[in-house]
């Protein structure tokens, strides 16, 4: 297995314009929150680090969601 390859910054800040800098799965928005970058395949299951594989998500989601 190879090792994960990590989201540049740039493409971390499109995805949170893109999403508007809100979580996708609560809508909370900071300054209430701190907000990261998901995947949704995740690498494990064969999933990258694409845009369109990403989605913004709060910290308590994205922990929560497992």
């Amino acid at each position: 297995m190879s090792a994960r390859k990590a989201i540049s910054k740039r493409t971390r800040f499109e995805v949170f314009k893109r999403d508007g800098f809100t979580c996708q799965y609560c809508g909370a928005a900071p300054p209430n929150v701190v907000l990261e970058v998901d995947h949704i395949e995740p690498v494990a299951a064969g999933g990258d680090n694409d845009e369109g594989n990403l989605v913004t998500a709060c910290f308590g989601c994205n922990r929560g969601k497992a």
